[in-house]
C-alpha cells in the first residue's frame, strides 16, 4: 500500500497539473524566458554557423515536447544570425504539415512514424527506428519535396498507461493484449482517455492489432495533459494515451502497459522543411545535426519535466538546453 506521504504528494501534483491545463503555468523566478543578443551570440552556434540574412518561421504542434523543440530551433536560428517568427503551438499534425507545405511556416520537428503513416499513407511501419527514419525521409523528399534533417537521438512513442495502484481488475493489466480479456469480463473497467489526434489516428488500428473493442461511450476525448491527471485518479478513465518521453509517467506513478505485439513504433524526431528552404540555406543541415545529436531521450524527459512538473516555460527549457550544451552563452 502506498504511504500517506506519497499519496499526498501525488494529489498535490494532480492539482498542479490540472491548474496548468486550465490556466497555463508561469515561469520560475530567476530563470528568464528570453535571451539577449549577446547571450545568443556567445556560444558555439554563432561561432560555427552563419545564417545572417535568413528569415524563418518556426512552427510546432501544441504539446509540451513540440513547443520545446520549436523554441530550441527559434533560439538556435537567432544565435546563428537569422531573423525568426514564432508559430509554435499549432493544433495537430495535419494543420502544421499543411502550413509547411503551403509555405506559411518554414520548419518544424516531426516524428518519422507520423510522416510514414499519416503523410505518406503506409499501413505498416518499417522495422528499426533508423531504418524508419531513412525510409520516411527518402520518400517524403521524392514525393513531396520535404527534407528531414537530423534525426534527434530520441524517439517519441505512443503508449497506453494506467495508475500503478489502480484498484480492481484494471490494476491487474500489465500488457495491452490483456485489455481484450478485461473488456470481456469487466467491460465497465475498459475506459480510455485520449487526445483527438490519438483517437483519430491510432485507436482503431490498435484495437484491430489486439482484437479488442472499446465502446465509444467509454472513450473520453480530452486535452493531452488531462490524460495523465484523469488516469492517475482513475476517473473518467482507467487507461490513457501517453508519450514515453513524458516526465509525468514517473511523477504520477503511472505504469506503461507492455506493447506485446509491437503495435507502437519508436518515432525518431527530425527537423522537417521544404527542400527549397534547405537548398537556399544548406547551413541548416549542420545546425540540425548538432542539435539533434544532443537531444537524447533522457534529455527530452528532463526538458519536458521542467515545463510539466516545475511550471517553467518552453522558452526556459529551450534556453536551458542551449546553454548547458554551450550552444549559446550564459
Amino acid at each position: 500500500m502506498r504511504r500517506v506521504g506519497a499519496a499526498h504528494r501525488r494529489f498535490a501534483m494532480l492539482l498542479t497539473l490540472a491548474a496548468c491545463v486550465v490556466t497555463g503555468c508561469s515561469g520560475a523566478p530567476g530563470d528568464g524566458s528570453a535571451a539577449d543578443h549577446a547571450e545568443l551570440r556567445g556560444g558555439s552556434i554563432a561561432k560555427n554557423h552563419d545564417l545572417s540574412g535568413g528569415e524563418f518561421t518556426v512552427a510546432s504542434k501544441e504539446f509540451t515536447e513540440q513547443k520545446i523543440l520549436g523554441k530550441i530551433t527559434l533560439y538556435a536560428l537567432r544565435a546563428a544570425g537569422a531573423r525568426t517568427s514564432d508559430q509554435t503551438g499549432l493544433s495537430g499534425s495535419t494543420i502544421v504539415r499543411k502550413a509547411l507545405n503551403s509555405g506559411e511556416v518554414d520548419m518544424y520537428w516531426e516524428y518519422a512514424g507520423t510522416g510514414w503513416t499519416q503523410f505518406l499513407g503506409h499501413d505498416k511501419p518499417v522495422d528499426g527506428e533508423q531504418e524508419q527514419f531513412r525510409a520516411t525521409a527518402r520518400q517524403d523528399e521524392e514525393r513531396n519535396e520535404i527534407a528531414w534533417l537530423g534525426p534527434a537521438r530520441f524517439g517519441n512513442q505512443y503508449a497506453i498507461a494506467r495508475a500503478s495502484d489502480a484498484p480492481g481488475p484494471a490494476g491487474e493489466v500489465d500488457r495491452i493484449s490483456e485489455l481484450k480479456g478485461l473488456s470481456q469480463r469487466h467491460p465497465e473497467e475498459m475506459t480510455l482517455c485520449g487526445a483527438s489526434e490519438f483517437l483519430d489516428r491510432e485507436l482503431r488500428s490498435v484495437q484491430r492489432t489486439y482484437g479488442m473493442e472499446i465502446p465509444a461511450t467509454q472513450v473520453t476525448q480530452n486535452a493531452f495533459a488531462l490524460n495523465f491527471v484523469n488516469v492517475a485518479k482513475g476517473s473518467p478513465c482507467r487507461f490513457a494515451e501517453v508519450f514515453t518521453t513524458d516526465a509525468r509517467l514517473e511523477s504520477l506513478d503511472l505504469r506503461v502497459l507492455e506493447d506485446d505485439k509491437g503495435h507502437f513504433t519508436t518515432e525518431l524526431a527530425g527537423l522537417t522543411m521544404r527542400t527549397e528552404t534547405l537548398d537556399k540555406h544548406p547551413e541548416l543541415a549542420g545546425l540540425a545535426d548538432r542539435i539533434g545529436d544532443k537531444l537524447t531521450k533522457k534529455t527530452m524527459i528532463k526538458l519536458n519535466g521542467m515545463v510539466d512538473l516545475r511550471g517553467q516555460t518552453p522558452d526556459e527549457a529551450a534556453l536551458h538546453f542551449l546553454r548547458s550544451n554551450g550552444f549559446i552563452g550564459g
